[in-house]
């Protein structure tokens, strides 16, 4: 209505009326008599009707009913008829300033204006009128003023009896007011008729009022209904998204409440996105043109939407809820987080949901790892006894005699060491699939959240040049993203280094790996922990850390975040490697203590103890390869080894190997000490047969006969594996290996002939020396002497112990006592002075017989040890002894004797035979 009032056709009227009446204000205080005739003319001619027509056609023309006393004042027609309107080129105008003051502007526009100034109405309606235009036009306004003049006065004249006849009775109303005495105390007479008024209106009020009443209340209820019905969809709007909240509908709840907030926003006469009418399945048309609704009704849409407002902020809660359980899926989650974004969220779902995964990620991370290392030490404890030799070297035992198993848990179902171990592999393997399981889930999140994938839809259509200024991205949290992941990621690496005692920094390989004993055993490892189990897990630990490495890999985190994990590899690696060399060095110093005495099931010349050290340093020696060459990330080939890692491996390689030989001499001079119970000693005991294992001279044996298989076989073939697996050259080494394992035999074998050569000795020096035979004056030889037969005895006892260790030994070790007893006769030969013709006979006799006995067994040295004797009797022989006779024909019986005597033997002697002339003897 204000609107109305302040248009220029108001003001037009209002000055009509004020110029009709010939007063200043439209609410005037006293009358004003005016002189009669005074009030201008304001009906027009027939001639001037047109005029006013042409105004009605126009664009701007007033279409309210018009009086014809208002023509001469409605009428802004142009004068000169150039215009339809003189305010045709101003109402442009009209829109942008005072409309009172426009008004007063053109009406002194209007001809029929007191106020009418030429000059201006030519200045601003006909500035741009050409000349020709104008002179026509004035030719045609002093036509339209006669006519005016020749109507005006044939108005007068064809009214002049009701002009007089009016006037008349004005001045009689006029006279009669005055002899009433309407006077100011009487209301001018109209004070009566004012009490009248009074009481008719309080009887219609009182007849009428219920009725207008009830209409209006019926008008109201009514225009209520139309609008319940017409926004029925509104007004349920909150039972409905109640109704879809409790049912779960999420979906349906954010479609009917974006519904909702378009009709509001328009209803309220709020813009609206393009984008919120276009999503929006309903016709609302209507309601854009709807000009009918009330402040009331528009009050009653404020307290709906308030309602809905309240019920939106308990689903965004829920939302929010939804975004901090960490087991939904990410596609759900995005969902989720949309739905926020649809519900005019002020905080970001996107952002909340990252915190909150990221809070939930380390926390989870800490606790599963904390419960994992709470299960570890409960297997610790379980662990029996204390730190010792035997009982690692237990455990050892049973590690290599189940290295051969592929795949092989060793018996983890009973040894509680494995389970220990077990419990290490499920920490590393538990913690890794967690942060495989929630790290790449993040990341797409977080990679998403940075890519603007989550905003506003009207934010999304947005260019990718200015996608992230124009969706208010905050490079601050796209920075914070990534710092999150890094720290994900580095916490998952400091849990780890923290459990595993993994330095910070490689130390320098010219002070680590050349002093062994400098190296502290982890903590971590159990008790008693053995190196093939070390071994073992620790290859499976890294293998679960390279494998999560690799799989953390592919989802190409941004920025230096990797970097804590190839960091974490690398440190794991050197460690593993480090504790490997520690256990493995150890365990060889103290592997003698698995010697069972055990003959091997295929060559039983040997103990069982070659083939588990065998396999034992061979898979020590596997394991650091596995680990040294493992890259992180890998491309399923290994990586040539740094010398730091060669440096270490090789040197604890071959200190194993020393280590274990000084192990084998002390297993020889020390007596047997079993390392397990009764029960399984008398195992043993059954699977030994024959084999004394507390005698020195079978362990010496044994010894040495394990010494000559590592010499020929194990030596060789473990530096040649360790040559091709680390491509480096052994040769050197080898053969300082030789030369150690030379001279280890020879000081066990040596010691073994040297007692055995000393019976022997005292023997035959007793027999030659001490017999009480007088070698000078003895008469010719009858037999062998007793002190022969007894040397060879002692001999052939050598050669039955010898064959019960090892055959291979038996030569070696008889040649060794032959040489032996033949360098005793010969010094004890050279003691005899002189030998007569008999001495002279049995001192040969003897001699032979020993030769022939052993002739198998007869060496080179041997060999000329004896004729050295010959020379020696020959040299002490006295050939002018008067007993002397034919020499030739005491030799033909001596030979004739030695036969007999070598026959009567034979069955004694029968070890020292060939085998093939064993066969060949009609004897046998």
């Amino acid at each position: 209505m204000a609107d109305n009032l302040a248009t220029p056709e108001f003001f037009a009227e209002e000055a009509a009326i004020l110029r009709f009446y010939n007063i200043d204000t439209l609410e005037p205080e006293e009358w004003i008599d005016e002189v009669y005739g005074s009030r201008p003319t304001s009906h027009l001619g027939s001639a001037n009707k047109h005029l006013s027509r042409s105004v009605d056609s126009g664009p701007n023309a007033h279409h309210d009913y018009v009086d014809e006393n208002d023509l001469q004042v409605q009428d802004d027609t142009d004068p000169l008829g150039i215009k339809k309107s003189i305010f045709s080129g101003l109402m442009e105008n009209l829109q942008y300033e005072s409309s009172r003051t426009v008004f007063f502007k053109g009406s002194s526009l209007i001809t029929s204006n007191k106020s009418f100034n030429p000059r201006s109405f030519l200045l601003q309606v006909h500035k741009d009128t050409s000349y020709e235009d104008l002179v026509v036009g004035l030719q045609r306004l002093n036509v339209t003023i006669d006519q005016r003049s020749d109507a005006l006065k044939s108005l007068v004249h064809s009214n002049f009896d009701r002009f007089v006849s009016a006037k008349n009775t004005i001045d009689h109303i006029h006279d009669e007011m005055r002899s009433k005495n309407l006077n100011e105390k009487e209301e001018y007479g109209t004070k009566k008729l004012h009490g009248y008024l009074i009481g008719v209106n309080a009887q219609a009020e009182k007849i009428y009022g219920p009725i207008v009443e009830r209409r209006g209340k019926a008008e109201k209820v009514r225009t209520t209904l139309n609008v319940l019905e017409r926004y029925k969809f509104f007004f349920s709007l909150p039972s409905g998204l109640l109704e879809s909240i409790k049912q779960g509908k999420y979906e349906t709840a954010i479609r009917d409440y974006k519904k909702g907030k378009y009709l509001y926003q328009t209803l309220k006469g709020e813009s609206v996105a393009h984008n919120d009418a276009t999503d929006i399945d309903i016709n609302i048309t209507d309601v854009e043109k709807d000009s009918g609704l009330t402040d009331l009704h528009r009050k009653v849409f404020d307290k709906v939407w308030v309602e809905v407002d309240k019920i939106v902020v308990e689903l965004r809660g829920i939302l929010f809820k939804m975004l901090e359980d960490p087991w939904q899926p990410i596609e759900e989650q995005e969902k989720t987080i949309n739905y926020i974004f649809d519900l005019d969220t002020t905080e970001d779902p996107a952002w909340f949901y990252l915190n909150s995964q990221y809070k939930w990620i380390t926390t989870q991370l800490t606790n599963t790892f904390n419960e994992s290392v709470r299960k570890v030490d409960v297997w610790k404890s379980n662990i029996y006894g204390e730190e010792s030799d035997v009982a690692r070297s237990l455990s050892l035992k049973n590690a290599t005699s189940h290295i051969h198993l592929k795949d092989s848990d060793f018996g983890a179902e009973s040894d509680p060491e494995l389970k220990a171990w077990r419990a290490i592999l499920d920490l590393v393997k538990t913690t890794s699939n967690l942060l495989l399981r929630c790290l790449p889930d993040f990341w797409k999140l977080s990679t998403s959240f940075i890519e603007g994938k989550f905003a506003a839809k009207d934010t999304q259509k947005a260019t990718a040049s200015t996608r992230r200024k124009r969706q208010g991205v905050d490079l601050g949290k796209v920075d914070q993203c990534q710092v999150m992941a890094k720290d994900i990621v580095n916490l998952y690496a400091k849990l780890l280094s923290n459990y595993f005692e993994l330095d910070t920094a490689r130390p320098a390989m010219s002070n680590a790996a050349t002093d062994l004993s400098s190296i502290a055993i982890p903590k971590f490892l159990p008790k008693n922990a053995n190196s093939v189990y070390v071994s073992d897990y620790l290859t499976r630990i890294i293998g679960e850390v390279a494998n999560c490495v690799n799989d953390i890999n592919l989802i190409n985190l941004a920025g230096e975040a990797f970097s804590g994990l190839t960091e974490l590899m690398e440190q794991t690696r050197w460690k593993f490697v480090e504790c490997i060399c520690k256990c493995w060095a150890r365990d060889a110093k103290t592997f003698y203590l698995l010697e069972d005495w055990a003959l091997d099931n295929e060559i039983s010349e040997y103990t069982n103890l070659l083939r588990h050290f065998y396999e034992y340093h061979k898979y020590c020696s596997r394991s650091a390869y596995k680990i040294s060459s493992l890259s992180a990330v890998t491309d399923n080939q290994r990586h040539e080894i740094t010398k730091d890692y060669l440096k270490i491996i090789r040197d604890t390689f071959l200190e194993s190997m020393y280590s274990f030989l000084d192990g084998l001499v002390h297993l020889a001079f020390s007596d047997y000490t079993p390392l397990q119970g009764e029960e399984e000693e008398l195992n043993l005991t059954r699977k030994r047969g024959n084999i004394d294992v507390h005698s020195m001279d079978v362990r010496i044996l044994l010894t040495v006969s394990n010494l000559s298989r590592l010499k020929s076989h194990i030596i060789r073939k473990l530096l040649g594996l360790f040559e091709a697996a680390y491509n480096c050259s052994m040769e050197d080494e080898l053969k300082t290996l030789i030369d150690v394992v030379d001279q280890l035999d020879g000081i066990l074998f040596e010691d073994y002939i040297k007692r055995k050569s000393a019976v022997i000795n005292e023997i035959i020096t007793n027999g030659i020396l001490k017999g009480g035979i007088d070698w000078y004056n003895i008469s010719k030889p009858t037999e062998v002497h007793p002190f022969v037969y007894e040397a060879l005895m002692s001999m052939v006892m050598v050669h039955s112990q010898v064959t019960g260790v090892s055959k291979s030994l038996v030569y070696r070790a008889l040649s060794s006592l032959l040489e032996n007893m033949a360098g005793d006769c010969l010094e004890s030969f050279r003691q005899v002075e002189r030998f007569g013709m008999g001495g002279m006979l049995q001192a040969t006799l003897e001699i032979e017989f020993m030769h022939q006995t052993l002739s198998q067994y007869v060496t080179s040295q041997a060999s000329e040890i004896l004729q050295q004797i010959y020379q020696t009797i020959e040299q002490a022989y006295d050939p002018q002894q008067q007993h002397a006779g034919n020499l030739q024909n005491e030799l033909s019986s001596v030979k004739k004797l030695l036969v007999d005597s070598r026959k009567s033997t034979v069955v004694q002697y029968l070890c020292f035979k060939q085998v093939k002339e064993r066969k060949k003897d009609p004897t046998q």
